[in-house]
């Protein structure tokens, strides 16, 4: 849903007359529309009456919402402060800043205390910034609500901003302006919004100037928060397992000295109405080209801008829109585009983006003006109409399935519209919009006197800069739990069919939404140095065409249905995964049949995916974390086919022929080597017997054997490497050979992870909090069916390296000689048991955990003794796991970034 999402969450997220589908029966589909829309309507209409709104005394609006799906409370407070909302501080990243430091202590908490807090109740802290608003959100277990609630309030409205943590935090917030320099998609986003606003602070970054940030005091830091910091200028919205009087009267109490004030709301410098093209082009250190177009939009509030949301679904909202269709897939000039109007409080902007090749920049140009001119020339035929509506309003059924999701909707509807409801009008808006509708918006909007051109060209193009004399987002900014035996009781159910394969179910009425989950033993255990990347261009190819259908007939049939089709292919396996609406399982999971028994693999779209992964190849290089991350694990691994990339390498990819993604398909597409999961909205029984039936002809096959090369011991102190990136901040990662999924300490190892870096755990605490000497870092590890391994990262700056790098070497140690304390293990098993309830709480999620532990041999049911793995830890597990696997002798060090004379 992309004026609510876009102007809300700073997401960036169609059907066309282009392409035929073939016989298509207009009153049947119009028809289907109707009872579909109804469906949702129903849905939205139940929620927001389930809503208590009511109004403290102080005028701050306090939005409950019970959902005793899951033992978990979510609260989110909005406060009606950001980028574009700073009066004198414009351009000053002000409202961000505040945002940073609010967690940096208060008259009764100590900085770091905030997260050590909520992580000891299970629970997950995030806070984030956007043009108009600054948003926090704690989630817990239920049992801890109300105290969640004292520490959102606390440290909120009583923030100390000690100057010591100030001037540490300013270094911290510094780094993170500078990564953003270095993400070549960010920086394309700034520059539009610069090209496109000339006096309105939008054309500011929400960060702010690092020079005008860099003058902020703790004087304006305060005189700001005291000014906007008002319940009576905030929306708090709390939803889940709770009790709806105790908490409101816990929250009167909590908020009882807290005095309405008089809020000045910063009133914009309203933006004058563009006369001419503007265009702006700018070399970056990139592999491939950046090319975004914005026409001056409308408001989240505007009218206008359900049929502009309609219209850019029909342009670029898919596979199937029309500016894929004819860009990516018949002409091949680029590999990405899409389309959103991106409607924040104020008029915003209609967005086209695209990836491509600098070369074919300017004829891709030229077909996105000619598509945009079409638009405002002829009416689009109703089952386009239809179909992009579909996908719309079933997008917000997917992106409202979690208590964090639902909070964040209700304050945001609030705070941005006036009316917790917004999202039940957006559906019944988007419904009613008409063919003259869409012309008339475009007609209005998507003219060449209101359009800025931006584009990021690859500072190693050979060719000149060509002018763009005529056509031939709003960020999200952060910081950065069904537990496994509560919740309600969902029986999954499992059935293996005569051809081997294993099919799991699970009920669950809740929403009208069915989760599917296809997937196969394979993925780079697979593969060697000659064919790395093929289980990725299988997985690719499942979806690009079958005996009987075309792959812009199936990316019709699933965008038209607003259904989710997406392949994945990782370290041990791969496989495809349909979200869809419950009234389509029968016609969907047909198509689902068909992809995995009888895809073609299309010769033209085999070679256009080749063409995609080689680029994507290339694009990986402007990443710092995935290009050091690419040196990491080739350091780290010198045989095991861990050490690859899932996209492939520039020379297998090259060489790999069709006939090569056959005879894979043939041996890893079988009974035996599948499990099939269906979560949702389906009767156990009937789900049975139509997979049954769809699958009865499927090839059981033989289980494929692989055998990957064992790892070898690398036997020094350490194998380095450096990536040298023109980049402004510098990436330190360290790895070490982990375990197996089925290793017990794989379990211990994810304590240690938690350790050393949850919010309040001991890296984060020791570089970032007392030193500011990092924005992002932590640990991770990455189970196999082989032993994986574990990943510790620091993102800083060059001369900090060496610093960081002691560090955490110094806090490794400690952890190989000392035992953690009771408290500290308690509080790690509790933020890791509710951050996976926190995760379980969409079919999705849980169907893709229950196939892949089946598919390995774990069991479906696997997940339901995590609680009792993890609680079973003790300190002298982790003491002998951390001696165990952070070999000094036996690990890896890369650091990517920009030269410098430290001594790596």
């Amino acid at each position: 849903m992309k004026s609510r999402a876009s102007a809300k969450e700073g997401k960036e997220r169609g059907n066309s007359n282009i392409i035929s589908h073939g016989e298509f029966n207009l009153k049947r589909h119009s028809l289907w529309f109707i009872i579909f829309t109804g469906i949702i309507f129903f849905f939205a209409v139940s929620a927001y009456a389930e809503v208590e709104r009511l109004t403290l005394d102080n005028g701050m609006v306090v939005l409950l919402k019970e959902n005793r799906n899951q033992p978990l409370v979510n609260l989110f407070l909005c406060v009606r402060a950001g980028g574009a909302r700073e009066g004198k501080f414009s351009g000053c990243g002000i409202s961000h800043f505040i945002e940073h430091m609010v967690f940096k202590g208060t008259a009764t908490r100590k900085a770091g205390d905030v997260f050590k807090e909520v992580e000891s109740y299970g629970g997950k802290i995030n806070a984030f910034t956007s043009y108009d608003y600054t948003g926090y959100n704690i989630t817990v277990p239920s049992d801890f609500a109300l105290p969640a609630l004292e520490i959102l309030v606390d440290m909120t409205m009583n923030a100390a901003f000690d100057s010591r943590e100030l001037k540490m935090e300013r270094q911290v917030v510094l780094k993170e302006i500078r990564l953003n320099y270095d993400n070549p998609q960010r920086y394309a986003s700034r520059l539009l919004w610069q090209s496109a606003y000339s006096t309105h602070p939008y054309k500011y970054p929400i960060l702010g100037e690092e020079d005008l940030f860099s003058s902020l005091t703790r004087k304006d830091l305060l005189e700001f928060h005291q000014a906007r910091y008002a319940p009576n200028n905030m929306v708090l919205a709390v939803v889940g397992d709770v009790e709806k009087e105790a908490f409101l009267a816990f929250t009167r109490e909590l908020f009882e000295n807290f005095q309405q004030k008089s809020i000045i709301d910063f009133e914009s410098v309203p933006e004058p109405q563009q006369e001419q093209l503007r265009s702006r082009e700018e070399r970056f250190t990139a592999g491939m080209g950046y090319l975004l177009l914005g026409f001056h939009s409308v408001a989240i509030t505007d009218e206008d801008c359900f049929a502009l949301d309609v219209l850019g679904t029909v342009l670029g909202g898919g596979r199937s829109s029309r500016l894929y269709n004819l860009i990516c897939d018949k002409k091949r000039l680029a590999y990405s585009i899409e389309a959103i109007n991106y409607t924040p409080r104020e008029p915003g902007l209609f967005i086209i983006s695209c990836f491509l090749e600098e070369r074919h920049r300017e004829r891709v140009l030229s077909l996105i003006l000619e598509q945009t001119k079409l638009v405002r020339r002829r009416k689009i035929a109703e089952n386009e109409l239809e179909s992009a509506k579909n996908k719309i309003i079933s997008d917000v059924l997917f992106d409202n399935q979690t208590i964090e999701a639902q909070a964040q909707d209700l304050a945001l509807n609030e705070a941005l519209t006036g009316d917790f409801r917004f999202t039940e009008k957006y559906i019944r808006k988007i419904q009613q919009v008409n063919s003259q509708d869409i012309l008339r918006v475009a007609n209005k909007y998507l003219l060449q006197s209101s359009l800025s051109i931006v584009a990021l060209i690859p500072r190693d193009e050979s060719a000149k800069l060509n002018s763009l004399k005529s056509p031939s987002g709003h960020l999200k900014i952060g910081i950065e739990h069904l537990r496994g035996d509560t919740g309600k009781a969902l029986t999954v159910k499992k059935y293996i069919l005569a051809n081997g394969l294993t099919i799991l179910v699970r009920e669950n009425k809740d929403l009208p939404l069915v989760s599917i989950k296809a997937v196969f033993k394979g993925g780079l255990r697979a593969e060697n140095q000659n064919i790395n990347g093929l289980c990725n261009l299988v997985a690719q190819m499942l979806d690009k065409g079958t005996g009987t259908k075309s792959a812009a007939e199936i990316a019709y049939l699933v965008e038209s249905k607003g259904a989710h089709l997406a392949y994945f292919s990782g370290n041990n396996s791969f496989g495809l995964s349909l979200d869809l609406l419950s009234r389509d399982f029968d016609e969907l999971s047909a198509l689902l049949a068909d992809l995995i028994a009888n895809s073609a693999f299309p010769r033209r779209e085999f070679k256009r995916a080749k063409e995609k992964n080689l680029a994507q190849l290339k694009a990986a290089e402007d990443d710092i974390f995935k290009s050091g991350m690419r040196s990491l694990k080739t350091t780290l691994f010198q045989k095991h086919p861990y050490r690859f990339l899932a996209v492939g390498n520039e020379q297998s990819l090259k060489e790999l022929k069709r006939r090569d993604l056959i005879n894979f398909y043939r041996r890893f597409c079988v009974g035996k080597n599948m499990v099939l999961a269906v979560f949702g909205d389906v009767d156990a029984g009937e789900a049975l017997v139509k997979l049954k039936e769809l699958f009865a002809g499927f090839e059981s096959g033989d289980t494929p054997r692989i055998a990957p090369d064992e790892e070898l011991r690398i036997e020094t102190n350490a194998a380095s490497s450096f990536k040298s990136l023109p980049k402004k901040q510098s990436l330190l990662l360290m790895g070490f050979h982990g375990t197996t999924v089925f290793g017990r300490d794989r379990y211990v190892i994810e304590v240690i992870c938690q350790v050393l870096s949850q919010a309040s755990g001991r890296l984060f605490t020791q570089i970032r909090e007392k030193r500011g000497l990092a924005y992002t870092l932590g640990a991770y590890s990455v189970s196999g069916l082989d032993p994986g391994y574990i990943v510790i990262y620091a993102a800083t700056l060059a001369e900090n390296l060496e610093t960081v790098k002691r560090e955490i070497l110094r806090q490794l140690r400690l952890l190989k000689q000392k035992p953690i304390t009771e408290q500290e293990l308690t509080q790690t098993k509790r933020a890791l048991l509710g951050k996976k309830l926190i995760s379980r709480q969409t079919n999705s999620a849980c169907a893709l955990e229950s196939s892949l532990d089946e598919l390995y041999g774990l069991g479906y049911n696997r997940y339901l003794e995590y609680s009792d793995r993890i609680n079973r830890t003790t300190p002298e597990d982790v003491v002998r796991c951390a001696n165990q696997y952070f070999d000094f002798n036996n690990y890896a060090v890369v650091i990517a970034g920009p030269r410098s004379k430290v001594e790596e």
